[in-house]
Parts: C-alpha cells; sequence; structure tokens
C-alpha cells in the first residue's frame, strides 16, 4: 500500500483566487491525496488527469452523493434538508444505473448535436441583441450587464420562462450554487438553497401543465413528448430535469464566458490573433475550458470498498475528481499552465467523462463560442477596469463575481 499524505488545505483565501500553485503540489506528491479541511472534515481527493477519468467511468462509485452534502451540516439541523436532498437526487446528475441510463437516453433526444446547431441563429440573435447597445469606450461590470444574464436568457427561451422572472431565476440557481460549489456549507446556505429548489419545482408544475393544455416547441413540450419503448418522464422528473437543466445551462455557461474573457483579456497577444483568425474559436474555447474549468470538482460516493492508487478506500467514503486540476496535469498536458488557443488533442475534462459526460456540452460550446468571439471582435480595445475582478466564493463552481471591463 503507498504512503499516503494528508494535506490541510482551504477551499477559501487565496486557494479560491487561484487554485493552481495548490494543484501543482498535489500533482508533485501523486494522484491521490486524503485532505484536511480546516480540521473539519476529510475526503479523498484525485488530482490527476488518468485516474480522474478513469474514477468518472467506475461503476463502483455512485453519483447519489446529494446526502453526503448534508453531512458536514450540524446533526440536530440536518432533518430539516430532507425534502433538498430528495429534490436533487431526481437530477440526472445525482442518478445511478439502471435510473440514469433509462433517463439519459430519453433526455438525449433535447440535446443531440444537430438540434444544438438547430439554436446558433437564435444563440447568435440574443448576443446581438445584449451587445448591440453596449458602446466602445465604455466601463461596464461585464458579469452584470452579459455573462450573467446571457445564457439564463437562453435556457429560459428554450424552457419557456418569462423575461420578467429571468433575475429570480438567476438569484435562485446562484443559492443553489452557492450550497453545492462549497464543500464548508453551512445551515443558511442549505436552507436557501432548498427555499430555490421548492420554489423552481412550483414554477415549473405550473408550467408543465400549461404545457400540457397548449404545446409549443419549447424544451418542456419536448420534454413531455419524449418516449421511447414506452419510457416516459415522470412529473416529478419533469420538474426536476427542468430545474437541473436551467441552473446547469445558467452556472456553468456563465462561468465558461466571464472565466473566458478574464483569461483572453489577460493574454493580449492570443486574443489578438484569435480575433485576426475567428476560425480559432472552436479550439480557443476549449482550451478555456481547461484553463480556467467552470467546474472544478466532482464527487461520488463509494458503493464499496476498493483501491484507489494503491490504496484501500472503505464504502461510502467520498471521493473528489478534482477536474480543475487534472485539466492542469502535466503527464497529460504539455506545459499546462501555459494557455495555447491552438492546444491539439484536448481532452479536458472540463464536462467530466463517463456516464455523466455533461448533457448539455454542445450547447455550453456553442454559447461559449458565440459569445466570446463576438466580444473580442466588437471590442478589440476592451481592458480590465476599476477593481480587480473577484471569484465568487463557490469553489466548486468557479467563476467571477465581478468583472469591470472599458470596452
Amino acid at each position: 500500500m503507498s504512503k499516503v499524505s494528508v494535506q490541510k488545505i482551504t477551499f477559501g483565501g487565496e486557494t479560491l483566487q487561484d487554485p493552481y500553485p495548490m494543484y501543482a503540489r498535489m500533482h508533485e506528491g501523486g494522484p491521490l491525496h486524503l485532505l484536511d479541511v480546516d480540521g473539519q472534515w476529510g475526503a479523498w481527493a484525485i488530482f490527476s488527469h488518468a485516474e480522474c477519468s478513469s474514477i468518472a467511468k467506475d461503476p463502483r462509485l455512485s453519483a447519489k452523493r446529494a446526502q453526503q452534502m448534508l453531512a458536514l451540516l450540524p446533526p440536530d439541523s440536518q432533518s430539516e434538508f430532507r425534502e433538498l436532498a430528495r429534490m436533487l437526487n431526481l437530477w440526472l446528475i445525482f442518478m445511478d444505473a439502471p435510473e440514469h441510463t433509462r433517463l439519459r437516453k430519453l433526455l438525449n433526444k433535447g440535446f443531440a448535436p444537430a438540434a444544438v446547431e438547430g439554436l446558433r441563429p437564435q444563440v447568435e440573435a440574443i448576443v446581438e441583441g445584449m451587445l448591440k447597445p453596449l458602446e466602445r469606450g465604455a466601463t461596464v461590470e461585464l458579469m452584470q450587464e452579459f455573462a450573467n444574464p446571457m445564457p439564463v436568457r437562453i435556457i429560459s427561451e428554450m424552457l419557456g420562462v418569462p423575461p420578467e422572472l429571468h433575475d429570480t431565476f438567476v438569484n435562485w440557481s446562484r443559492a443553489i450554487a452557492v450550497f453545492r460549489g462549497n464543500p464548508e456549507r453551512t445551515v443558511e446556505q442549505a436552507r436557501a438553497a432548498q427555499d430555490a429548489l421548492i420554489a423552481m419545482t412550483d414554477f415549473f408544475r405550473t408550467a408543465v401543465a400549461e404545457r400540457r393544455r397548449n404545446k409549443g416547441s419549447d424544451l418542456i413540450s419536448l420534454l413531455i413528448d419524449i418516449e421511447e419503448d414506452g419510457e416516459v418522464l415522470t412529473e416529478e422528473e419533469l420538474y426536476a430535469q427542468c430545474i437541473a437543466l436551467l441552473f446547469a445551462g445558467h452556472e456553468t455557461t456563465r462561468n465558461l464566458i466571464g472565466n473566458g474573457m478574464y483569461t483572453l483579456l489577460k493574454h493580449p497577444q492570443e486574443t489578438a490573433e484569435l480575433r485576426e483568425k475567428p476560425e480559432m474559436i472552436r479550439s480557443a474555447v476549449e482550451e478555456i475550458l481547461r484553463y480556467e474549468s467552470p467546474v472544478q470538482f466532482t464527487a461520488r460516493v463509494l458503493k464499496e470498498d476498493i483501491e484507489v492508487c494503491g490504496q484501500r478506500i472503505p464504502k461510502r467514503w467520498s471521493i473528489l475528481c478534482m477536474l480543475g486540476a487534472a485539466n492542469r496535469d502535466p503527464k497529460q498536458f504539455k506545459e499546462p499552465n501555459r494557455l495555447d488557443l491552438k492546444r491539439l488533442n484536448n481532452q479536458h475534462l472540463a464536462f467530466s467523462a463517463g456516464p455523466h459526460f455533461c448533457i448539455g456540452n454542445q450547447l455550453a460550446r456553442l454559447e461559449g463560442q458565440i459569445a466570446l468571439l463576438n466580444l473580442v471582435q466588437r471590442f478589440p480595445e476592451m481592458k480590465f477596469a476599476g477593481p480587480p475582478p473577484e471569484w465568487a466564493p463557490t469553489f466548486g463552481f468557479r467563476g467571477l463575481k465581478s468583472l469591470a471591463v472599458t470596452l
């Protein structure tokens, strides 16, 4: 059995602002570490690309981890959040086979590459409409003006959420992200996330009933109609997937756009080349996904005792797959800390791997390509302005709270 290092870390402070020096130290010490987080709890964490990819595909590990999220809350408060765990466990990403297999097969119909590519004119029109009022030379808070509202507008239009509720859905989405993205989560964060999930479920319960009476061309109508071999979505599954799609469609894509512009502004030579060669945008977005991954880790729970990297880990322990670290693994990527917008064979894990590979990856890529290329072409003089960019306090979902720029 290999000797395991116990690493004392915090997911806030300097690590939140820049986790990559910590990742580099972990890579030097081996692929697997036992984390001591502020002396309060421990978790096994995998930092290497090869092992993260392998674990994500291992059927001996479970994605049903919502209950584990409550384990760090005070014991006397955990019963208050049974509904929170129950609702999250209805999300596709928190399911195991065979339930996951059945549901994924149904949902794939709505996210086939051809279906997503068909959304390109709609996405381009939304981006055009949101950027047109912005003037060169103006100072704006780019997260607030564009990166936050753009993806929620797109996924909301797909789901038929009215414009007057977009800001409300952003707030609900952020409440869930704060709870899910903080390993050191609090009772207050759990309560806000539970309230948000209940409110969103109530909205979609009404919306689904309306679509059953008046079918449209939106995603809810498609989800109601999809069926294969007699299999259909149950009512609760339908509400839960609508919420999950809205959350994922907003939260991770806002971070892709914000992280992308932040990264490009820090690398003006690479950005100038992208502006001159727009055909690079596909590889550029893949490199941004690797370099500043919107999702920094995902978790699995052991169904049985298993051996990982020579270490025996008992049943019911959690393993964190540190996707952000895997995407900077020097054994997988040449010069992993260098931004290379033309990087070839970029097998990053920004969308995870295996059965839970992100179902909305094509839509996120499409939105990222259109948004980032439009920004760099429309505003060639864009630069940082005002206070330094501030990272949101959600380590698991790496994204900016604010990004002030002069266009």
